[in-house]
């Protein structure tokens, strides 16, 4: 199983290229995802110059070759390249399970096993009108002389281990006996296995989120391409959540396994598998969402895998002189971050109630030696007109977690809102970061951010270092976002070649958006979202 591959057309590239959009996906033709979500992961070059990238986003995935910036998965073995559902990967045996998916998807590059990892959650129809919900994962294979870390791979064909999970037997059910709503995947992976988080959402009280599920995946034998052991899950739905008096939303939620990176192994005498997530304000002395202002936290919350399989609830480490409050936070309805202002009228979600994918996990030796987390939110800046801003976090990991520093990414001088951020950390402990940077001004302005791809870096100090806009025409092109279909996840990966360059990947408005970008739409072909790839390095700019 896997996908079709061409050589590369001819070509190069600097700084940043095209990554997937709507307008190459409409081409190929098929129908774009409403949002890209978009995420990837770097992969090395070999002794010949051969490497890729991969990206997934609306649905689609494709794996650009390092070297021309070109595309490589094709419709046909040595065909033209073009987009790739990622249901291609599971198809015909997984046909029936793998063809409706989320748009969360993930991509990533795995550096402990030298692989690349695609995956996402879908759902089928099921006996009595149930809804059966599957979580559909690939890792790409050698084949031959050519290893699981080359795309390419051999003879026009990219060899893929492709597994399907059927999720029901772990979901846990409401009241009613319906299986919890499975939603908005996040994965890492780590020495002892692949894992993957999600939310739980109810469907009988408007989806909110009642808790979490993480699966640790076996990962020794999808690697190896062999018959799997079941995911192992364990569920956090916190007891004044559920019953006939409960409150019927988590504070904590989202909940991000730690994902490696770098060249050091993790350490033997490790905690394990590390997590970490938002602690959303409450009431003072209960556990009922805040409504009334302002509405503060002062920690984040922890754990680590054995904890979770134990059943313990989270260590709750403090940030006291750092309280946040969440970016668009509603005391009526926490779940509605929708506040960031569009030039076209509208708001866009901050998807300020939790943190924001992914957790960064690095061992490094250089300096205070230690096992190192990085992450980052969108939280409130400005309480008079709601303006976003990005917090992030260096943390010494371990049994008991401390933040290493905190800081804040904020506009004071033009007031634009920032939100969507995504972290990775270079191979001394220099943080790169990712986000978006929007405005509220009149369309077509000279100050027209409609959302548009940042990247900054922040030294092993804390010092922050000077933003970029990776569009310098982002304001003046008057490129409308004309939905609340912005994309929730964007991400930043280190390369395997120098272990200082960061790969980051945004979301963008190629041309004016003429059409809602959702389902429904019959306007499709004005749905004009895109993604562009882009490397940064400390002290080297973009």
């Amino acid at each position: 199983m896997g996908f079709d591959t061409t050589s590369p057309a001819a070509g190069a590239w600097s700084g940043q290229l095209e990554g997937l959009d709507a307008s190459s996906i409409l081409a190929v033709p098929s129908e774009p995802g409403a949002q890209a979500d978009t995420v990837g992961g770097i992969g090395p070059t070999n002794a010949n110059g051969v490497g890729q990238y991969l990206e997934f986003a609306g649905s689609y995935t494709q794996a650009f070759d390092r070297a021309t910036g070109n595309g490589i998965f094709s419709n046909t073995a040595n065909g033209t390249a073009a987009p790739q559902l990622l249901s291609t990967l599971f198809a015909p045996g997984g046909s029936s399970y793998c063809s409706n998916p989320s748009f969360d998807g993930f991509a990533s590059y795995d550096r402990i096993d030298e692989a690349f990892v695609l995956g996402n959650i879908f759902k089928a129809p099921g006996t009595g009108g149930a809804t059966v919900y599957y979580l559909c994962f690939g890792v790409s294979a050698g084949d031959g002389p050519v290893p699981a870390s080359n795309l390419q791979g051999n003879s026009g064909k990219s060899y893929w281990n492709a597994y399907v999970y059927e999720l029901n037997p772990a979901l846990p059910k409401n009241s009613a006996g319906t299986a919890y709503f499975p939603d908005y995947a996040r994965y890492g992976t780590w020495s002892d296995g692949f894992y993957v988080a999600w939310d739980l959402e109810d469907p009988a009280h408007s989806y909110n989120i009642v808790g979490f599920e993480v699966c640790q995946l076996d990962k020794n034998d999808i690697v190896a391409g062999l018959s799997s052991n079941a995911p192992q899950c364990y569920t956090y739905i916190p007891s004044y959540v559920v019953g006939t008096s409960g409150t019927d939303k988590a504070l904590i939620h989202t909940i991000l396994p730690a994902d490696f990176e770098g060249d050091n192994p993790i350490p033997a005498d490790t905690a394990g598998e590390y997590f970490l997530a938002q602690v959303n304000p409450s009431n003072a002395g209960t556990n009922d969402t805040c409504s009334a202002l302002p509405c503060t936290s002062k920690a984040l919350a922890f754990w680590t895998w054995s904890g979770l399989t134990s059943g313990a609830g989270p260590t709750l480490m403090p940030v006291k002189f750092h309280a946040y409050t969440p970016g668009c936070y509603n005391t009526k309805s926490p779940a509605n971050t929708y506040c960031i202002p569009e030039p076209w009228g509208g708001n866009i979600d901050s998807i300020g109630d939790r943190l924001m994918s992914r957790l960064a996990y690095r061992y490094v030796t250089a300096g205070v030696a230690g096992e190192y987390l990085a992450v980052a939110h969108t939280v409130q800046e400005a309480a008079t007109n709601r303006r976003t801003g990005i917090r992030y976090y260096k943390i010494l990991a371990g049994k008991t977690p401390s933040p290493v520093f905190i800081g804040d990414i904020q506009d004071t001088k033009t007031h634009n809102f920032m939100s969507a951020p995504s972290v990775a950390m270079d191979a001394v402990g220099d943080l790169g970061i990712t986000y978006t940077v929007t405005g509220s001004t009149a369309h077509g302005s000279a100050t027209n951010y409609d959302p548009s791809p940042y990247f900054v870096t922040v030294n092993t100090a804390g010092t922050l270092g000077t933003p970029v806009a990776i569009l310098s025409d982002s304001g003046a092109s008057g490129q409308d976002e004309t939905d609340t279909y912005w994309g929730e996840y964007v991400s930043v990966t280190s390369d395997p070649d120098d272990d200082v360059t960061f790969w980051a990947v945004n979301e963008y408005m190629k041309g004016n958006q003429t059409a809602n970008c959702s389902s429904s739409s019959t306007q499709r072909p004005g749905c004009t979202w895109a993604s562009r790839i882009f490397t940064c390095q400390k002290g080297s700019g973009c």
